[in-house]
């Protein structure tokens, strides 16, 4: 995963073995491990942004 700043500034890159799973699961790993890293650096307040509307809709229900 990437995280980067607002305007695009690189903050920092992260990645997570994770076995053989769909894509869809896959990117849900990639979001929560980016938000537990974002949460231990202090950061509250924070944008996702989805290309995948199977795992949109499943994080807003």
């Amino acid at each position: 995963g990437v995280i980067r700043y607002g305007k695009g500034k690189w903050i920092l890159g992260y990645n997570h073995f994770l076995g053989k799973y769909s894509v869809a699961v896959a990117e849900l790993w990639v979001i929560l491990d980016g938000l537990l890293l974002l949460q231990k650096q202090g950061y509250d307040e924070v944008t996702v942004q989805l290309d995948n509307l199977e795992n949109v809709i499943s994080i807003c229900e």
